[in-house]
């Protein structure tokens, strides 16, 4: 397959969009987080990254007005591109897919259509700031290798966070229970038209195994519970999980002890590896009750 050329200057792809708005008379709506990108650095990236991939099916979530959708074509067998706007749906396929047969436009809702739309060897998405977490927990149950994905700075922020960063949380966690996530650059508003209030940051997401011997949704209560109060101690957080407030005195200690030497650490300073241990430890009491 051959190699894709990138070459659009962002005077080129200012003048794209902006024709584009105009031809369809679009005016991009800020309840959809609509934010067209126009910066090629940031193409080239995530271009760059894709192609490494050596894809055969890539999902684009938010096709927007094709920009990215035309050169990702160039690189898999089958791209397919899910937009919610029905304005937008037009330019895609009066723009985009007349010109490339491997592309295929979806009217819909990712939030609501994710499950019938297969697997995929690449996920790419300028991200809608306002459903950023939604998203990011469908993506745990849709089948990909690699995910390139363009969030809120602030958002990213959380994902990339280590213990006890004040970013360091909930998201972070499952996040990254989930996922080897790596950063790829932030990028100013100018990036994108119109430019919104805040700063981007592009990141990468790969699948990998989850390491964690208990029910998943019995862990990520234990995190929830845990960290709404991540400024204390363990032992005083432990004590307001629901199911610990059913435990016996003789048992509530006998859990402290075999947690002994984490009991003293606040929680927002607990690694993911010591907190999946923690919630094992737990899940044994949990079982008795």
């Amino acid at each position: 397959m051959a190699e894709v050329v990138f070459s659009l200057s962002r005077k080129e792809l200012i003048n794209y969009t902006i024709n584009v708005l105009r031809t369809y008379n679009i005016r991009p709506r800020k309840r959809l987080s609509q934010n067209f990108v126009i910066d090629p650095r940031l193409i080239r990236t995530i271009l760059s990254r894709v192609r490494k991939c050596k894809p055969k099916r890539i999902l684009e979530i938010g096709g927007g007005i094709g920009t990215l959708t035309f050169y990702l074509s160039d690189i898999a067998e089958e791209v397919i591109t899910i937009e919610v706007d029905k304005k937008l749906i037009k330019v895609l396929e009066n723009e985009i897919a007349l010109r490339k047969g491997n592309v295929k436009v979806v009217y819909g809702d990712i939030l609501k259509a994710y499950k019938k739309l297969g697997s995929f060897d690449v996920i790419v998405s300028n991200i809608p700031y306002h459903i950023s977490s939604k998203i990011l927990f469908i993506l745990t149950e849709i089948k990909f290798k690699e995910a390139l994905l363009t969030f809120q700075k602030e958002f990213a922020d959380r994902l990339l966070a280590k213990p006890n960063e004040p970013d360091y949380g909930r998201l972070t966690v499952m996040a990254n229970l989930y996922f080897d996530i790596e950063y790829l650059g932030t990028y100013s508003p100018s990036s994108f038209y119109p430019p919104p209030k805040v700063y981007s940051t592009l990141i990468d997401l790969r699948r990998k195994r989850i390491d964690v011997n208990i029910p998943i949704d019995f862990f990520q209560d234990i995190v929830r519970e845990l960290f709404t109060l991540k400024n204390r101690k363990l032992k005083s957080a432990i004590r307001n999980i629901r199911f610990v407030k059913n435990l016996d005195d003789a048992k509530f200690l006998e859990l402290i002890h075999e947690l002994e030497k984490y009991v003293n650490r606040r929680v927002r300073t607990l690694s993911i590896g010591e907190l999946i241990e923690i919630a094992s430890t737990m899940y044994r009491y949990y079982k008795e009750i």
